[in-house]
């Protein structure tokens, strides 16, 4: 059944062109792809082609073109099985996820409004020409490319090649318990590195340091794989696991987990607002590269997803996430901050403990740091 953050139990907690200015990059079209490939190098029992892999690629396109809504991308969540899914699974996923919401308490002419909006990518738009930077998402546990597509829509038009895989959950099974925090975080990680590596000797993105935005339990994948690949540049936690209490130790278990590789520029984004994700920020500050711990007001767990958009415009919704009156303000401040840190430590190709300022927002709080990570930006 389809998974929602917001009502999810605790198990989700384990859980070459020239660069474009800012200013010319926001303006850009965003076209859309999908392929579903296989990862032959794990096949298992279940899987003896090959580990299922779903990549959903946003870049910058051509101008024109019909959009999708936002149906289309939950219609993905019922083919990332390709080969043991028929394409009728497309259909039943979007009715599960419409069941599970009213369920949930929104009403159902909101969810239905929802499922219609207009989205801007727009269906195999032909790419605009040149190379831009690599940035993956990383999803929280259980989520598919619906879930944080708007902010993937948002960074390609800002001039991002932009890509995700589903979560490991989708894939292989959900959590049992916070032990098996280390191979799931190992094998999201594989999924990343198997999408960039496709991704990487294709048109579109360019060369050198990628970036990966990490929701959840994918920030824990997200900084497993920068310490196995130094070409990782910049890393957005969005109240991601790694500054949580909840599976607090359990990553340092991880295979090619090393401390003294966490040297990627990192920005983590987080809230106080649910008891089951409460702020642990140890490990964050263990880390030899240069971070930036910033609190957001006015979110909720659910909010760093596509939720966060969702509830501009439905009542219901924002009820039942306990979304604030800043919630919709809050959620556009996110993606202009993670845009930001994006452009410092790759559009700009800084050297990696360059300094960087979050936007100036009321809404957003910068957690003290120890002198030395002070000194270190």
């Amino acid at each position: 059944m389809r998974v929602v953050a917001f009502l999810l139990p605790a198990t989700f907690l384990f859980g070459s062109g020239g660069a474009d200015t800012a200013a010319e990059a926001s303006s850009r079209s965003v076209g859309f792809r999908v392929t579903q490939e296989a990862d032959r190098t794990r096949s298992t029992s279940t899987f003896p082609e090959g580990r299922p892999i779903q990549i959903a690629v946003w870049y910058p396109a051509a101008p024109g073109g019909s959009s999708l809504a936002f149906r289309d991308y939950v219609l993905l969540s019922g083919l990332e099985l390709e080969g043991r899914a028929s394409p009728a699974s497309g259909g039943k996923a979007v009715d599960e996820y419409r069941s599970f919401l009213v369920g949930a308490g929104v009403a159902a002419a909101e969810v239905d409004a929802w499922l219609s909006t207009k989205t801007r990518a727009i269906r195999d738009a032909p790419p605009a020409p040149g190379r831009f930077p690599l940035v993956l998402i990383a999803q929280g546990n259980g989520q598919s490319a619906q879930d944080q597509a708007l902010l993937a829509e948002f960074l390609a038009s800002r001039g991002y090649v932009v890509a995700t895989t589903p979560s490991q959950t989708r894939i292989g099974g959900a959590m049992k318990s916070e032990d098996e925090i280390p191979a799931q975080a190992e094998a999201q990680a594989a999924d990343l590195a198997f999408a960039a590596r496709k991704l990487r000797t294709g048109p579109g993105p360019r060369a050198g340091r990628y970036g990966i935005v990490a929701h959840s339990f994918g920030a824990r994948s997200a900084l497993l794989l920068a310490m196995r690949d130094s070409d990782v540049g910049a890393i957005v936690s969005l109240d991601g696991g790694i500054g949580a209490k909840a599976g607090k130790g359990q990553l340092e278990k991880a295979r090619g987990f090393d401390r003294s590789k966490g040297s990627a520029p990192l920005l983590h984004l987080y809230e106080e607002g649910d008891r089951f994700m409460v702020p642990d920020l140890d490990l964050l500050r263990s880390l030899p590269g240069p971070r930036w711990l910033v609190r957001v007001e006015g979110l909720r767990h659910a909010h760093f997803s596509s939720m966060g958009a969702m509830v501009r415009n439905a009542p219901s919704a924002a009820k039942v996430t306990s979304a604030a009156a800043e919630t919709s303000a809050a959620w556009d401040l996110v993606l202009e901050t993670t845009a930001s840190f994006l452009d410092r430590f790759l559009r700009d190709a800084a050297p990696l403990r360059a300094s960087w300022e979050p936007p100036a927002s009321p809404l957003l709080h910068t957690a003290h740091l120890p002198a030395t990570a002070k000194a270190d930006r």
